[in-house]
């Protein structure tokens, strides 16, 4: 796996039209796996997601986005703040080639089309 989960998360949120998503880890977990549908660069996550920890590493990436300032967690969802969105932002220019940036930008949508609020 060339990226974290964290960085591949991270990478996504910045092209998503949402601030905010639900923090159903279960939830989150069964649009994770439709996301390696999207592209080359979310299919390594296809086996991860049939594992029997997914949901704590899933879980593990979205505190540690929080933990890096990208994310705010509160009772029944996370919000991408302005400041956090920017760090995507970042994120997803320096550390992604632009075929990577293309399956994160078809994650993205994937992501908008079928998460709660």
């Amino acid at each position: 796996m060339r990226y974290t989960v964290d960085e591949v998360l991270s990478g996504m949120l910045a092209s998503i039209g949402r601030d905010h998503f639900t923090d159903d880890t279960q939830a989150l977990g069964e649009i994770f796996k439709g996301l390696a549908t999207q592209g080359p660069l979310f299919a390594p996550f296809a086996a991860l997601a049939d594992g029997p920890d997914f949901s704590v590493t899933l879980q593990r990436a979205l505190e540690t986005l929080v933990k890096n300032g990208h994310l705010e967690h509160s009772p029944g969802r996370y919000r991408l703040t302005p400041v956090g969105r920017a760090r995507c932002v970042t994120s997803k220019r320096t550390l992604f080639s632009s075929g990577d940036i293309r399956d994160l930008e078809a994650g993205a949508h994937y992501f908008d089309a079928h998460t709660l609020s």
